[in-house]
């Protein structure tokens, strides 16, 4: 691999330790860099601080787990999320996410487009929050302060092997005026290479989603004898290739850390979800 290769791989295995903060009885996570733009609200939530019940407790914001009342719990979670951080609950944007390459564009609350297939979403409308769920798979938050304009994404496997990022970012800068060395992106907690053995199928189409298979191969690291890889750096490799300047990957492993977040893997499939929160105010 060449020095600008290796410098490449660098940044996209680079992860940095973020804020986490109490606020209202939940545990909020907060990007730095996110933190320092004055236009742009977020937050990448814990299952610390709710009421809703085990295996799901207990602040649950996802609606496609548990029963009736869990799914009661999630949207009372969601009201109280959205009252913390002084966002209208009434005009949350929800896609239905499918692990898709798909990216809706919101323009006006009156005609939304159909979110049944949508992974990813984005506004240059303020006051319109947008709300993604996750356990394991990877939350990635773009905004460009310039163009005002956000965007969330969930990138589990498969749609980090459709470039999820990489179409987000496009759609960014073709509908909203976006320009990718002026975004920031913040990938948030999602399950590490440490917790995250997988096939050589998943590999393949990993690598196969970025231009230089060199550092792509240095992304995947070794479990005893199966592959690895670092969705997180795959994500920000992506980012980086698409021409965002500043990628900020936050360095928890949420398999790691049963107590703080909802893991799909290390609860053997039965569990909440926390979420990504984006909005312009």
């Amino acid at each position: 691999m060449s020095a600008k290769g290796n410098r490449l791989a660098e940044r996209a295995l680079q992860k940095n330790r973020w804020l986490v903060k109490q606020m209202d009885g939940m545990e909020i996570i907060f990007s730095p860099s996110l933190l320092e733009l004055n236009e742009v609200t977020h937050a990448f939530t814990t299952r610390v601080g709710g009421s809703t019940k085990a295996p799901y407790d207990s602040f649950n914001l996802g609606r496609s787990v548990g029963d009736d009342a869990v799914k009661r719990d999630a949207i009372e979670n969601r009201k109280k999320l959205c009252n913390t951080l002084s966002i209208d609950f009434h005009k949350l944007v929800v896609p239905g996410q499918v692990h898709s390459p798909n990216v809706a564009l919101i323009e006006d609350l009156a005609s939304l487009p159909d979110l049944k297939g949508v992974d990813g979403v984005t506004t240059a409308r303020e006051q319109i929050p947008l709300l993604l769920h996750f356990a394991d798979c990877v939350p990635v938050i773009v905004a460009d302060p310039q163009a005002k304009a956000v965007g969330v994404f969930h990138a589990g496997w498969r749609g980090t092997a459709q470039n999820i990022v990489g179409n987000g970012v496009k759609v960014m800068a073709r509908e909203l005026g976006a320009k990718p060395e002026r975004m920031r992106a913040a990938i948030g907690p999602a399950i590490g290479a440490c917790c995250y053995p997988t096939g050589e199928d998943v590999v393949e189409a990993l690598i196969a989603t970025v231009a230089d298979k060199g550092i792509a191969q240095s992304l995947i690291h070794r479990l005893a004898d199966r592959a690895a890889p670092d969705l997180k750096a795959f994500n920000a490799l992506q980012l980086l290739e698409a021409g965002v300047e500043l990628v900020d990957t936050c360095d928890f492993c949420t398999a790691c850390k049963p107590e703080l977040f909802y893991s799909h893997r290390q609860s053997g499939g039965t569990t909440g979800r926390q979420g990504a929160l984006v909005a312009l105010v």
